[in-house]
């Protein structure tokens, strides 16, 4: 009796692998650029894998649309996030500035740079 072997679509499921872990990293803040790198992975693998195979192509289409849903996520959620973290951070930064400690700081920078100009060059 001959055995026949269902033959399967290991790019395929490779992209889906991928896929699946380029959204779970699309949720992750500063992991942006992880995402993009499985995403395009994932994009590849499930194209080869659509077109390669012409039997089983399911999970690479899967694969597809998993790249594209970790890009969108990414871009259209978890970028704009951090970007609006990042300018609550500097809004607080400058209004919390001393005026009085950077005029220190300036007056001691023009002081240290008079005694540089003044002392004799050896």
């Amino acid at each position: 009796m001959e055995e026949t072997a269902k033959k399967g679509n290991g790019l395929g499921i490779a992209g889906f692998v991928l896929g699946i872990v380029a959204v779970i990293f699309s949720f992750i803040p500063l992991m942006g650029w992880l995402t993009w790198i499985l995403a395009i992975l994932a994009l590849i693998f499930g194209l080869i894998g659509c077109f390669g195979n012409k039997k089983s192509k399911g999970l690479a289409v899967v694969a597809v649309l998993l790249a594209i849903a970790s890009v969108c996520v990414n871009r259209f959620y978890t970028a704009p996030k951090v970007a609006n973290a990042a300018s609550q951070i500097f809004k607080e930064v400058v209004e919390n500035i001393d005026e009085q400690k950077v005029n220190e700081a300036v007056q001691d920078l023009q002081e240290a740079v008079k005694e540089a100009e003044a002392a004799p060059a050896e």
